[in-house]
């Protein structure tokens, strides 16, 4: 993790969200509000580009872990239904190809629609936009300084981003969830040479999500950049994007926000559930209340989780990068003054979970470490723990 201060003291000029509906005029005359219900929310906050033409966009994802194959999967498909390039794909790791290509056989993604590439500097060199999906800040770093090696050796020119179709520019898109002073360096170095440009694009949905191309995208960064990726992706792998604005660490930022949120329900339930069994209550009633009351389908699989001792990862988050991101949850609350208790004991539990039962389990499984402190088994729901004695 960056050891830098994330900061949002200077707030370059964004153009605003474009509305939709009837253009306001803004030369003479008032504004008068829409009458009726509000309008529902466009899934892409900015106007389809007219320049370029995006079936002439050579797109690569880099990154095949669970996020990863899932989301490559369904934006390969996507570009082989619109007459679009193979999409490129890279892994570091040779196992998470073989992974790739099982899932991508299993969900009916043709061989035509994508290919395989075993060169990062090729893909820099090559593509026109690359998605990249990986496991923390070291990783992306490392990622990043060989795309953007392999861009720099680009020849030739290409449809680009900028309008009027001047040169090629390579748009670089980060869904990876790392440090916001991580992004602000990756842009600076994007930024060092022409012809690139570089977006963060956390996204939020578990794997499942992913699966479903139901994933919600929040994007920072250069306009005219985030206009083209965002109509690239949805509905590719996402349903939504939300504009952050031009400040890239916002958008890092704004998914710690929501991480922590999730993070803070899970615990939340952990202490409640584990209340519920030592009171005498009964978790299943809990459970009721919560289908009864709050309606909330995430809510409702992590209960469900917690209750069944279901913390199998697959499809979902697991305990290693929930511990990841409780650090940066930390420093960026710490890091602007923000107290978080709730992060501070959820990481605690987190640790102790990992403790007894490793980081591949998901992260629901810091209800373990709540357990524990309640004298009970972590992962065995009602079952107490030998007491110790000292002999």
């Amino acid at each position: 993790m960056s050891g830098l201060r994330a900061h949002f003291n200077q707030n370059p000029v964004t153009p605003p969200v474009e509305a939709i509906g009837d253009p306001i005029e803004t030369h003479g005359g008032t504004y008068e509000p829409p009458s009726g219900t509000a309008t529902p929310a466009e899934p892409i906050p900015f106007s389809r580009p007219s320049t370029p033409t995006p079936a002439h966009d050579q797109l690569a994802f880099v990154g095949l872990g669970e996020m990863g194959k899932r989301m490559a999967s369904n934006l390969a498909k996507h570009l082989t239904s619109d007459g679009q390039p193979p999409l490129m794909v890279y892994n570091r790791k040779e196992d998470g190809v073989h992974k790739f290509l099982k899932y991508a056989e299993d969900h009916n993604v043709p061989e035509s629609a994508y290919t395989v590439v075993n060169d990062l500097e090729e893909i820099g060199r090559t593509a026109d936009m690359v998605i990249t999906s990986l496991a923390g800040d070291e990783a992306v770093e490392a990622v990043y300084e060989q795309l953007f090696q392999g861009q720099e050796t680009q020849k030739g020119t290409g449809d680009g981003i900028v309008p009027g179709g001047r040169g090629r520019t390579t748009i670089f898109v980060d869904t990876s969830t790392i440090y916001p002073t991580t992004a602000g360096k990756l842009e600076i170095q994007a930024r060092s040479s022409p012809h690139r440009v570089f977006l963060s694009c956390p996204v939020f949905g578990v794997p499942k999500a992913a699966e479903t191309a139901d994933l919600i995208l929040a994007i920072s960064g250069d306009y005219f950049a985030k206009k083209h990726a965002a109509h690239a992706l949805v509905p590719a792998i996402g349903r939504k994007v939300m504009d952050l604005g031009s400040n890239v660490e916002r958008a890092m930022s704004f998914k710690l926000v929501g991480n922590a949120l999730e993070l803070g329900f899970i615990e939340l339930l952990a202490e409640c559930f584990t209340l519920c069994d030592q009171s005498g209550v009964g978790s299943d009633k809990l459970v009721e209340l919560i289908k009864e009351q709050h309606k909330s389908p995430a809510l409702i699989r992590y209960s469900d989780r917690i209750t069944k001792n279901k913390f199998n990862s697959e499809g979902g988050f697991n305990l290693g990068g929930g511990i990841t991101d409780a650090r940066n949850i930390r420093q960026l609350a710490e890091d602007h003054n923000v107290p978080m208790p709730v992060m501070d004991v959820a990481q605690q539990h987190m640790l102790s979970a990992r403790a007894h039962g490793g980081d591949l389990m998901d992260w629901t499984a810091l209800v373990g470490g709540q357990r524990i402190a309640a004298g009970l088994k972590p992962f065995a729901g009602r079952v107490r723990l030998e007491k110790y004695e000292d002999k």
